[in-house]
């Protein structure tokens, strides 16, 4: 398996398999002052592969500051089937929007870390975004 995509929004949603977003692709946060509360959103799509399917692929997702220190953290877990008309051998887009309310300690930069597998080789994917004082 492998993390196609990952995106930070104010919202997220998977409905029907489709993804709504709004606000989505930030990495700047403007805020008076730190601490602040921020309520982010994560989009994530997993390419999940036909030997991987009807077993469940951990996904944990990090927030972490510039120096590794982990904020918070959530963890949850997919698990695909084979629909009948799927063809032998094919891969499928597993997704899942992940909200975080955060309290960010102090302005500077950030990232949230997204590792999913619970085997080598882990798929990993990385989004930096900044806390920065409004002026």
């Amino acid at each position: 398996m492998r993390i196609e995509y990952a995106v930070l929004a104010d919202h997220a949603e998977i409905v029907n398999g489709k993804l709504y977003l709004m606000g989505g692709g930030w990495d700047t946060y403007n805020a008076t002052q730190a601490p602040v509360h921020v309520r982010m959103a994560i989009a994530i799509g997993v390419r999940i592969e036909w030997e991987e399917t009807n077993k469940p692929v951990p996904v944990r997702v990090h927030v972490e500051d510039d120096d590794g220190l982990e904020i918070m953290r959530a963890e949850g877990a997919l698990n695909v089937g084979r629909p009948p008309h799927l063809p032998p051998g094919s891969g499928q887009l597993a997704q899942m929007a992940v909200t975080l309310p955060a309290d960010i300690p102090r302005f500077g930069g950030y990232r949230i870390r997204i590792v999913a597998g619970d085997t080598e080789p882990l798929s990993e994917l990385a989004l930096p975004f900044r806390v920065n004082q409004r002026q």
